[in-house]
């Protein structure tokens, strides 16, 4: 029995972003096979008992130089064979353990283009980041075929050190009852809306969707679009969001079960993204039976299938005219929701969990 440590902070996170949820999906995938190795949970704050099987071990420590100085420690004393990461960063203490390190990788697209990246964050992706995937990772989770061919072809990454593990449709996202008038209740909303889900940055390709909305407005005078998530302000487009636009409304951060709610009552589910490493929302909506609008670039592609609507996210009157026609045709969306049902269904958790545990097989055997 190897001992394996994965860093399972996003478990015990209340609001988390899309890494954080792919990093949560996989910690609770570990949790249904507590035997098959030695495995050692560890965080920043005390976990939930509860969620943890007793053959589980756990540790935590909050304070300063976490992930830089006491991991590592962490990972000597307890004789970690191997130890994943869910963000794209290695501590350089990790290497002068025993331990394989293997690394979630949700995308790379801020390698040709930092200013996708947060200012705040841009020295931390740089100086910390890249070094790391670069000279400190010894094998990599891709979560897409795309994410795979960017590592290879942008980062120099060997196939043989890549595998990829596609997140899946947790059970607790399924269509809910009684879902337009819980909206209402809840939130005011009163009528049809389009959803978008996700942290508002520019490869979201915030710009265009508003544009294409206000085009949707002049056509619909009654069309809504309402917005979920955190709200990056440092870009001129991503501002639009905070400053308010005719029938746009930010709902800022909602638990999950009140987003449930909203993905099964929304028109449509509308996300042109520029580019994915693999779009957790547009599968959570699709699990919904949410119509669906998304780019036709990246993993896009890879999640949606011919399950929706996929645009070319540089062209705002494509978008503007795929919006229109889910807004207008109900046969449409009856389709496009049947379809968005079955393509879910085939991402599970038991295929990840293969996928996952093949990963971790293949990390052991290779040397360093």
């Amino acid at each position: 029995m190897v001992r394996i440590a994965l860093d399972a902070r996003p478990l015990m996170k209340q609001k988390r972003m899309g890494v954080e949820n792919v990093g949560a999906q996989f910690a609770r995938l570990v949790l249904r096979v507590p035997d098959r190795h030695a495995w050692y949970f560890y965080f920043t704050d005390p976990p939930n008992r509860s969620l943890l099987p007793p053959t589980v071990r756990w540790r935590f420590y909050r304070g300063p130089a976490w992930l830089r100085l006491v991991v590592p420690l962490w990972l000597w004393c307890d004789k970690i064979a191997l130890v994943h990461f869910y963000l794209g960063y290695v501590p350089p203490l990790a290497r002068w353990t025993p331990a394989k390190t293997v690394v979630t990788v949700c995308d790379i697209m801020w390698l040709e283009d930092l200013s996708l990246i947060d200012p705040p964050s841009r020295k931390f992706i740089v100086k910390g980041v890249l070094p790391s995937l670069k000279f400190r990772t010894d094998h990599y989770i891709a979560i897409s075929e795309a994410t795979k061919r960017d590592l290879i072809l942008k980062l120099g990454v060997l196939p043989e050190r890549i595998s990829v593990v596609v997140p899946y449709a947790e059970e607790r996202w399924r269509p809910q009852p009684n879902a337009l008038e819980a909206v209402r209740n809840l939130y005011g909303i009163d009528g049809k809306f389009l959803l978008f889900v996700g942290t508002a940055k520019p490869n979201k390709n915030i710009g265009r969707l508003l544009d294409a909305f206000a085009q949707l407005r002049a056509r619909c005078p009654d069309a809504q679009l309402v917005v979920v998530g955190f709200v990056l302000p440092y870009w001129e487009e991503t501002q639009r969001i905070l400053q308010g636009e005719p029938g746009v409304r930010w709902l800022q951060y909602v638990p999950d079960k009140h987003l449930a709610l909203l993905y099964s009552a929304c028109v449509a589910f509308v996300s042109p993204s520029l580019n994915e490493g693999f779009g957790l929302p547009l599968l959570e909506a699709m699990a919904h039976g949410a119509p669906v609008i998304a780019g036709n670039t990246g993993a896009q592609t890879e999640v949606v299938g011919d399950a929706g609507i996929l645009v070319d996210p540089f062209q705002t009157d494509a978008i503007a005219e795929a919006m229109k026609a889910v807004w207008t045709e109900t046969r449409l969306r009856e389709e496009l929701s049947q379809r968005a049902l079955e393509r879910a269904q085939s991402f599970t958790p038991t295929k990840t969990l293969q996928q996952l545990l093949a990963t971790y097989e293949s990390a052991l055997q290779r040397g360093r």
